[in-house]
């Protein structure tokens, strides 16, 4: 069955919230890891064993890792997210929760149940 127009402005609406969540969230995570390269380079730096050096150059090198993935799904959503999260982006998705309501009211009396009522009274005036 296909969807009513409201379900597909519904699943259009998600889909902006998860842009915006996704972005703010792989962001915050490249910051986190940024945080903890100078935590790794200083272990690195300190760190005199060679079997030491090696785990710490692991972690390292996990962490660049990690930090590419967050750092690419960021720059997947940031496009979708900044304008989302703009003021005529804030704009536009208030218009659309708008729309929603009145095609969900539209959608409820198409779908409920309806009959005619006669204008004029039965006697005729």
């Amino acid at each position: 069955m296909e969807k009513k127009p409201s379900e597909q402005l519904e699943d259009f609406l998600e889909f902006a919230k998860v842009c915006q969540e996704m972005y703010q969230i792989s962001f915050s995570y490249v910051g986190d890891e940024d945080k903890r390269l100078q935590d790794l380079l200083h272990t690195l730096e300190f760190t005199d064993n060679k079997y030491d050096l090696h785990n710490e150059a692991l972690k390292l090198w996990n962490s660049r890792r990690v930090r590419r993935e967050h750092k690419d799904t960021a720059k997947m959503y940031e496009a979708f997210a900044q304008y989302f999260m703009s003021p005529s982006g804030q704009k536009f998705l208030n218009e659309l929760r708008q729309l929603l309501d009145k095609q969900r009211k539209a959608e409820q009396y198409l779908e409920g149940h309806r009959e005619y009522r006669k204008r004029f009274p039965p006697d005729g005036r």
